[in-house]
């Protein structure tokens, strides 16, 4: 119905707004357009269209899109290094560690679908998931080298 009628489908729209915002990115791929550009940039876009491509959205409905268009490559850039140091923070065993690679797994592989950073409620889940979680694992890991060293020191004195 997308392709044939041009009618607003839910995958078609998700597909136009990709599209769209790929070609957004293709226009200022090193910096992108700016914060809170992408409202904008569909307003313009959307001019004498219509259907599916009339459509006006301020949220592509995918993250690295998202921050592709407003920040570009460098954008892109910081997003993935900080999932990666959040992955590589969660490495280990233990409940902490289990926790804070689930909330960082999910928060990657929906975003592929949604902008979860940036909404309100799925940004704030991700924030309290990754500081809480990695609170703990710190707290533990500190413990349990605390308690090596002390282990190190009787060794020592012994």
């Amino acid at each position: 119905m997308y392709e044939k009628q041009n009618a607003p489908t839910s995958v078609g729209l998700r597909l136009e707004f990709w599209k769209k915002s790929l070609r957004f990115f293709f226009e200022a791929p090193i910096l992108g357009h700016g914060t809170g550009s992408i409202r904008g940039l569909f307003e313009e876009a959307a001019a004498d269209q219509s259907g599916a491509a009339a459509q006006v959205i301020g949220n592509p409905h995918n993250q690295t899109l998202n921050v592709a268009v407003q920040w570009g490559t460098i954008g892109i850039v910081v997003l993935y290094a900080m999932w990666l140091q959040h992955l590589l923070l969660f490495r280990g065993d233990g409940l902490p560690a289990w926790i804070g690679l689930m909330v960082v797994a999910q928060n990657i592989f929906s975003s592929l679908f949604n902008s979860h950073i940036f909404d309100f409620h799925e940004g704030w889940m991700y924030v309290l998931g990754v500081g809480v979680a990695g609170g703990l694992l710190r707290k533990q890991r500190r413990c349990s080298l605390s308690v090596e060293s002390a282990g190190a020191r009787k060794t020592r004195a012994d």
